[in-house]
């Protein structure tokens, strides 16, 4: 049985919340722009993604979400951590493993989309409020449930890219539903982020 140990997250001291994704790559010649929304009932984002560069990019925006005794890699759906300064993350990206005394036995994936040069994406996703905690390692490092705090008071939405040429760890995986994943912590990123919304 393979057990993984923490080792490699965002960290206390990171502009992503302590256990948020993490940015370390360059930015790719590209065009980002998102747009977040607070309702009563959920937050939405409408993001657009531009490849202005010669070669393709990998987004990672296809988090897994559970549906009854496996998972869907939606488009629509977004992570959800305590970011930076108190507020709420969205994302969707890669995450390293959290840096804690627990063990996995397996690394999680999430779905990817790959943007030709000068090709664009748009697309729609949404949360649910009040905000729930949603990692791809879980809601458990060893010290009890992770939640959002009742008291955020702003919240942004980022989404990770990873640019060629792709490591062989970014090598895609087909599922059965034809979604194309990674897995989590195979790849530096980096992190295209709105500015952070009020929650009124």
């Amino acid at each position: 049985m393979l057990l993984l140990a923490g080792c490699a997250d965002a960290g206390a001291d990171s502009p992503y919340g302590e256990f948020g994704p993490s940015g370390s790559a360059p930015a790719p010649e590209a065009t980002f722009g998102a747009e977040v929304s607070v309702g009563d009932t959920e937050v939405r984002v409408s993001y657009r993604f531009a490849n202005d560069g010669d070669e393709p990019v990998l987004l990672i925006n296809r988090p897994a979400v559970a549906a009854g005794a496996g998972v869907r890699y939606r488009e629509d759906a977004a992570y959800v951590t305590e970011d930076a300064g108190g507020g709420a993350l969205l994302s969707q990206a890669l995450f390293g493993i959290p840096d804690t005394d627990q063990t996995w036995e397996s690394i999680p994936r999430v779905g990817v989309t790959e943007v030709a040069p000068g090709e664009t994406v748009e697309v729609d996703v949404s949360s649910a409020v009040p905000l729930t905690w949603f990692h791809p390692f879980g809601s458990d490092f060893g010290s009890g449930a992770m939640s959002i705090p009742d008291d955020v008071d702003k919240i942004r939405f980022c989404l990770g890219v990873v640019s060629s040429p792709f490591p062989e760890s970014m090598t895609p995986q087909t599922e059965e539903d034809g979604t194309r994943t990674v897995g989590h912590a195979s790849a530096e990123q980096h992190l295209f982020c709105s500015e952070p919304v009020a929650i009124s």
